[in-house]
């Protein structure tokens, strides 16, 4: 009797556990099934909030790595815009973008926001009254409303928004530049925002204007009694050629209202193939009582840019740019060498390569020299004309 009752107790045994871990297991599966329907509620909140917002949010994450090969004393990159700090890694810019603009609606607005190098170069050079923000590394980039006027297609623009001028761009969520760095055209001969009003008037298939009036270059508020007048003309004869022409006049100078300042920029875009593109970027700038002792004299600058894209698959790009800028008075640059005058002519080579690791997840690394007429960059403690900088970056984007 004895052992009957031993594999009684066995057999109760094992049941018991059996049970036991296919109880866990259920209370696991259902667990993981909470889990999953939690995160499902979620989406499908977000999804029905944005959906009865009707807003649009995207969001985008650069983060780059720069060596200069002068390794200067400052710390500091001579003649860039946000890619600044040498030797470092750096937020190039945490960018998030809330709008909402429906193709069946009149009224819409845009805000976008930097946070980073990107923010902090913007607010350097804005003001928005009192002073500039270059204290921090927030930025408002963009805030307007839209509005679709009920005749001729023409779409109206009031707030804070992006310049028309030049060929590279502020990047966004959805829109890159083919390098790293920045163009030297793209930060000393034209500006970044403008605050105004803004008309786009379709010309039919070929053409396109834009034209409004606007506090200035980077004006907030206005820092004088006047304002600028901006446009551009898109002009779209081919699939294969297209051509931008923009340009901006009045007076920028702060409490002068009778210096006048004027630039124009001619963007030319040709795709030669299906997956070779060349851009020319070539602009010119004048502005009166800018420069000389007694600031009497009228002032130019002027350069140009050349660009070469080539996609070489469906995820590796291979992209070149080549410019020169000449700011013979050096009113954009502030350069002034002692016993040379002032004014510098400079010149910069950058081949940089593109690689699309994953949707949404892109790595870039590039190679620049930088060259100019004078002694402009820092090497240790010295000044000499070029510098050298190789850099890499990850840009998510959603």
């Amino acid at each position: 009797m004895r052992p009957r009752f031993k594999l009684g107790l066995t057999v109760a045994a094992a049941a018991a556990f059996l049970m036991g871990a296919t109880a866990a297991k259920a209370e696991t599966q259902t667990l993981q099934q909470r889990v999953a329907d939690l995160e499902k509620q979620v989406k499908d909140q977000k999804m029905s909030i944005a959906g009865s917002l009707g807003l649009d949010v995207h969001g985008m994450i650069a983060t780059d790595y720069l060596y200069n090969f002068n390794s200067p004393d400052s710390h500091t990159n001579q003649f860039r815009v946000f890619d600044t700090d040498a030797n470092s890694f750096t937020l190039n810019d945490a960018y998030l973008y809330v709008a909402r603009q429906k193709e069946d609606e009149a009224l819409g607005f845009v805000m976008d926001f930097d946070f980073g190098k990107v923010a902090e170069g913007l607010g350097a050079g804005t003001y928005w009254g009192s002073a500039t923000e270059s204290s921090n590394s927030f930025e408002l980039r963009d805030a307007y409303l839209t509005y679709k006027l009920p005749w001729a297609g023409i779409s109206l623009k009031a707030g804070k928004f992006v310049t028309l001028l030049g060929y590279e761009v502020l990047k966004t969520y959805d829109s890159f530049n083919p390098n790293m760095s920045r163009s030297i055209l793209f930060g000393y001969a034209i500006p970044f925002t403008h605050t105004g009003l803004l008309f786009n008037v379709p010309l039919g298939d070929m053409f396109a204007l834009d034209i409004g009036v606007v506090n200035g270059w980077d004006n907030v508020a206005d820092n004088n009694d006047g304002k600028s007048v901006t446009a551009g003309l898109s002009i779209t004869p081919s699939d294969m050629v297209s051509m931008y022409v923009a340009g901006i006049y009045g007076p920028e100078m702060t409490d002068n209202g009778h210096s006048k300042r004027g630039v124009v920029t001619v963007v030319t875009t040709v795709n030669a193939t299906k997956d070779l593109t060349f851009v020319v970027d070539a602009d010119y700038g004048n502005e009166t009582d800018a420069a000389g002792p007694a600031l009497t004299k009228s002032a130019d600058w002027y350069g140009v840019a050349g660009y070469a894209v080539y996609q070489v698959t469906d995820k590796l790009s291979l992209n070149l740019r080549a410019e020169v800028f000449d700011d013979p008075d050096g009113v954009r640059t502030g350069f002034q060498e002692p016993g040379y005058g002032p004014g510098v002519t400079a010149f910069e080579f950058t081949p940089t390569v593109a690689y699309q690791i994953m949707d949404g997840l892109l790595w870039r690394a590039e190679y620049r020299h930088d060259e100019t007429d004078k002694r402009y960059f820092e090497k240790g403690d010295h000044m000499i004309r070029g510098q050298d900088t190789i850099a890499t970056e990850l840009i998510y984007a959603f």
